[in-house]
Formats: structure tokens, C-alpha cells, sequence
């Protein structure tokens, strides 16, 4: 909810329409920012990595489907809109967990950025990294570099994007017109849409209630919310950790509650 930076003494000092504005600004900037950082280390860096895990694996992989439906070795431009479509919605996803995240990072820049990458890249690490029995880490070669492929794009989408998005909402997103940013932060989010509209909507409605945003701001919910975020990168772990072993070991991981 209270997602815009604190530039006021408390809510509903900027007027409720310019206030309401900042929050969708905020939200753009967001999207934007992580539409931009996924596009670059998601789309064109994961094309690089899928592109060297094709020249290195045998044979026997070329022209087979992995995981996502794509066939090893050849590269359409098709294929790769669709990757690049892709990637700048889940970046621009992931730009708005950021702006919901940085609530309890710290208020430095390297310790922003650096807390981050260890969030994004252990969560979505345990998201992109499966077991044994997936094709893209028992048929594909070698098997190291799948793993750390796919844990080094989140980390360092991570590592960018609180930069790119913190430069945003305080210059573009705040001097730029109106139906500019909010229409580049649609544009971002593409299908995403409709995946995020429930919950904007409600932490929108949220942000409006004095209560609701000094409950947010409040010391409870500081020390929740990092409690919160230790548990989602122990989890993170865990499921890296469990999906590693199943790859060694060449047995399908049979660890409960993984990602």
C-alpha cells in the first residue's frame, strides 16, 4: 500500500488527487524499471546463456523441446519475441515486488541492492532451477552451468533493478506526462495485467486509509516484514539446495514445500 516514498509529514498532505497520482506513478516506475532490467539480463542475457548451454550440450539434445517448449539448438524470431515479451513482464512483476520488498531493506543503496539480489535470486532461483527429472538439468550439458545460469539471471536482475527503478520514480516517473509513464507501465506488464490488477487495486484502496498506512509504517509490520523476508530466502535456499542434490544424484528430489 504505502508503496509511494515518504515525501510528506503524513497522508493526505499532497491533496488526495496528486497523492493518488504519485502511487500510480510509483507503481510505473516500478514496472518500468523492472521491464527494462528483465529485458536486458532476462531476454537478452538468457538467450546468450540458453544459446551456450545449446552449443554445449551432445547431440543427442538438438532439436528436442526443453521445459518451456523450445527446441534446443535453433533459434526463430518468433521464439525469441515471445522470450523477450516474456521476460519484460516478469521483470516488470518483479519491479513491483520490489517496491513492496524495499519496505524493509535497508535505506543504503548497496545494502538495498545487495539484500535484493539475495531475495530475488534465491526465490527465483528455486523457481527456475528443478530436479532431476526436468530436461533442462539432466539432458542438457553440462549440468552446472544450467544451475548457475538460471540462479546468476535473477541475482543480477536483483542487483540492477532497485537502481533503475529508485532513479525512475524520483526523476522520469514524477517529471514525465501522466499518460506517458502510466502507459509505459502498462505497455511493461503486458499480460502480466491481469495477474497484478486484484492486488494493485487493493493496496491502492489500502493507501488511501490513514490507518491503514500508520499500521503499515508501524514497528510491528517493519519487523514482520523482515522476519517475512528471512523465511522467503531460507525457503529460496531450500529449494536450490534440494534441486542441486536431485541433479547430482540423479534422482528425482522428493524434498516437501519446495518452489
Amino acid at each position: 500500500m504505502a508503496l509511494v516514498k515518504d515525501r510528506s509529514a503524513g497522508p493526505g498532505r499532497e491533496g488526495t488527487r496528486p497523492a493518488a497520482l504519485a502511487f500510480w506513478r510509483t507503481l510505473a516506475a516500478g514496472a518500468v524499471g523492472g521491464g527494462l532490467v528483465g529485458l536486458l539480463v532476462g531476454g537478452v542475457l538468457g538467450r546468450l546463456l540458453m544459446r551456450l548451454l545449446a552449443v554445449t550440450s551432445p547431440e543427442s539434445a538438438q532439436g528436442r523441446l526443453t521445459d518451456d517448449i523450445q527446441p534446443v539448438g535453433q533459434i526463430s524470431l518468433g521464439g525469441t519475441l515471445q522470450l523477450l515479451v516474456t521476460t519484460v513482464a516478469l521483470g516488470a512483476i518483479a519491479g513491483l515486488v520490489y517496491l513492496w520488498v524495499r519496505r524493509v531493506l535497508p535505506p543504503s543503496g548497496r545494502g538495498r541492492r545487495g539484500l535484493f539480489a539475495l531475495f530475488v535470486g534465491t526465490v527465483g532461483g528455486a523457481f527456475l532451477v528443478h530436479d532431476h527429472s526436468s530436461f533442462d538439468y539432466s539432458v542438457l550439458q553440462p549440468e552446472w552451468l544450467a544451475v548457475v545460469s538460471f540462479v546468476t539471471v535473477p541475482t543480477l536482475f536483483g542487483l540492477l533493478a532497485p537502481s533503475v527503478v529508485d532513479r525512475l520514480e524520483d526523476g522520469w516517473a514524477r517529471r514525465a506526462p501522466a499518460w506517458l509513464v502510466l502507459g509505459l507501465g502498462a505497455v511493461a506488464l503486458n499480460l502480466a495485467l491481469v495477474v497484478v490488477a486484484l492486488p494493485v487495486v487493493i493496496a491502492f484502496g489500502l493507501s488511501r486509509s490513514e490507518t491503514a498506512v500508520r499500521f503499515w509504517r508501524s514497528h510491528a509490520v517493519t519487523v514482520a516484514g523482515r522476519v517475512l523476508f528471512v523465511l522467503m530466502v531460507a525457503w529460496g535456499l531450500y529449494g536450490i539446495t534440494a534441486d542441486v542434490v536431485s541433479i547430482a544424484t540423479d534422482v528425482p528430489s522428493r524434498a516437501p514445500f519446495t518452489p
